[in-house]
């Protein structure tokens, strides 16, 4: 039997990846079974006991969302994602002086059943590191706590998720445990998060201008991390992963896409908060200095066609984080849900930029990114 884990938040379609390999490389010679000292807080013997592992939700909340009618819902791929399931699990332990002395995969998870065998001691810190499916990717790890913590491995929208099949895929999960051990087991259920962040957005083309046509061409969603921390950061950790162009990576973009709902799956990209005051001017030039091209964001192309027959192919970002005015955290169990409503285009808002004005508008391409020229409504959240 294994353990399923209940989502919150407004997120109600997904889009999954393909079958992901763990490598951190070699994580270091054998470590012993038990060690007994008085710095590492081991005071003899081991427990087993049942110990309960209890997911925090999906946590967030829906950024002006609403519902539409007759609109596309992507699923990639259409079945095969067990995103509320562990199906496997590693648990180590690391003494009060942060050495480990335990390491054992479960290759199974039964929330009812769920025997482990413990050394018995204070302060001890135990590490849970659920659906790896890899019985050798810790085993006889022989870091220190503070060195495990920096694991990391690398991922791309192939890569993200874990499983043994394109009809059983995984997300990795997990949880630590701080406090004593001893044979009456652990005071409380561990905490467990998924490693990834859940980004919807729903968009639709509503245009205010009689005459006016947009046809959108793509959909991406660009700038995810492409690094992936085994554990949650720590509170005051600062920006994660590190600002490095081989750090980041886009999606595969959906040609032609339909006004919908669509679901990605994304590593952690905590990117702080920026200076914008509206949803406006949430852009990479108002993110924190020097973090706008590590942002995450979404963006939808295509062809503007206005009333009296100018023409320019446009893009429109939108930045996930917690707000749309200048939060660009992409935080692990966190859902970032996101309606918004293409009704014309405006030279002042700062999300849309020309990819090409094909002779039109009078727009000087070297200076694209200053917006376009014209005002014939704006896009935003309704």
């Amino acid at each position: 039997m294994k353990r399923f884990l209940s989502f919150a938040g407004t997120g109600k379609t997904y889009v999954a990846a393909a079958i992901a390999a763990w490598a951190i490389g070699t994580v270091g010679a054998s470590c012993s079974k038990e060690r007994h000292s008085a710095q590492g807080g081991l005071t003899g013997g081991e427990s087993t006991f049942n110990i309960a592992l209890k997911t925090g939700t999906f946590a967030g909340t829906a950024l002006d969302g609403g519902q539409m009618a007759e609109t596309e819902t992507k699923v990639i791929p259409a079945a095969g994602m067990h995103e509320d399931e562990m199906a496997n699990i590693w648990v180590l332990q690391f003494d009060a002086s942060g050495a480990c002395v335990r390491s054992k995969y479960y290759a199974s998870y039964d929330p009812d059943n769920f025997p482990v065998t413990l050394s018995n001691g204070t302060a001890q810190t135990v590490a849970f590191v659920a659906n790896t499916f890899d019985p050798d990717l810790f085993n006889g790890y022989a870091g220190t706590w503070s060195a495990f913590q920096t694991l990391t491995r690398r991922v791309s929208e192939a890569t993200l998720h874990t499983g043994e099949g394109a009809a059983d895929r995984y997300l990795p999960i997990s949880g630590i445990y701080k406090g004593d051990i001893t044979a009456a087991g652990l005071p409380a259920a561990v905490q467990m998060k998924r490693a990834v962040a859940k980004v919807r957005i729903t968009w639709s083309v509503d245009l205010a201008t009689a005459g006016d046509r947009f046809v959108p061409t793509r959909l991406q969603l660009c700038q995810a991390a492409a690094v992936q921390s085994f554990l949650e950061q720590q509170s005051g950790a600062g920006l994660y992963p590190v600002a490095a162009a081989e750090n980041f990576a886009s999606y595969e973009a959906v040609n032609d896409p339909a006004a919908g709902t669509y679901t990605w799956y994304v590593a952690e990209n905590r990117r702080g908060t920026g200076s914008g005051s509206t949803a406006f001017d949430k852009s990479a030039e108002t993110a924190q200095s020097g973090q706008g091209p590590y942002c995450t964001y979404v963006e939808v192309q295509g062809r503007y066609t206005f009333a009296e027959g100018a023409e320019a192919d446009l893009s429109y970002k939108f930045y996930i984080g917690a707000d749309v005015l200048s939060d660009y955290n992409v935080v692990r169990n966190n859902i970032y849900d996101l309606t918004v409503r293409i009704v014309g285009a405006n030279a002042s808002d700062a999300r849309i930029s020309v990819v090409s004005a094909g002779g039109y508008w009078g727009v000087d391409l070297e200076d694209a990114s200053a917006g376009v020229t014209g005002d014939s409504g704006e896009v935003r959240f309704d």
